[in-house]
């Protein structure tokens, strides 16, 4: 479910959006080359992470995956003329994912995987500038807060928190058309992380960076 409410005045709109959680159930099939008899040796060694074996062999599973629910108020503010600010302020509830675990038909756990996701937030605030009737710029910076705790980073999945820098422009052929263009610069933050335990651990590092462009063209009618 998304729901949303607007309220605007000729200078000022803000507005407030909120998407619920979601859950998804999967169902299919599963195998591993594990030899089975492995099984109960592994969990008697409290290894509850490794695959369950089955020796090449497919039987049914299926999954269980939480997506938050997120809430989001954002806001534009015709400062002067010529200028505005826009801002927005998103919070996720990642908490509500806090594993991915299948399961088999007798309930066995066919594989486990810890990702204790915390709940994270994202900033933003951004300019306009209105040059004249035809063009109009446009600039933001955002940070993302990273839900993966430090401590549970993985190969799968090496999250960190990111820096957004953007910039676009709009030109207005008349009033019932326009286009724009943007592009944004996303630069995430250098991590580093243990996969596995004693003698099988290793040590990685993990960074991002990405550049996103984007072109749009609005007619009215």
């Amino acid at each position: 479910m998304q729901a949303s409410c607007m309220n605007s005045t000729r200078i000022t709109v803000w507005g407030l959006t909120y998407r619920s959680e979601v859950k998804i159930d999967f169902e299919g099939d599963y195998k591993s080359s594990i030899n089975p008899n492995l099984n109960n040796i592994f969990a008697s060694m409290g290894l509850s992470s490794l695959p369950y074996g089955t020796g090449g062999a497919t039987q049914n599973g299926s999954l269980t995956l939480n997506l938050p629910e997120m809430w989001e108020i954002s806001g534009y503010n015709r400062v002067a003329p010529q200028w505005a600010i826009h801002y927005s302020l998103t919070y996720t509830s990642w908490s509500q994912f806090q594993e991915l675990k299948a399961k088999g038909d007798d309930g066995q756990t066919l594989f486990y995987k810890d990702e204790s996701f915390k709940d994270a937030y994202r900033i933003a605030l951004g300019t306009t500038y209105y040059y004249d009737k035809n063009w109009t710029f446009r600039t933001g910076i955002a940070y993302d807060d990273s839900p993966v705790p430090a401590n549970k980073r993985s190969i799968s999945i090496p999250d960190q928190d990111r820096l957004w820098l953007s910039a676009g422009a709009t030109y207005a052929f008349n009033e019932d058309a326009s286009i724009d263009v943007g592009a944004s610069y996303m630069h995430g933050q250098n991590v580093k992380f243990t996969e596995g335990e004693g003698p099988a651990a290793y040590s990685f590092k993990s960074d991002g960076k990405a550049w996103l462009f984007g072109t749009n063209f609005n007619y009215a009618f």
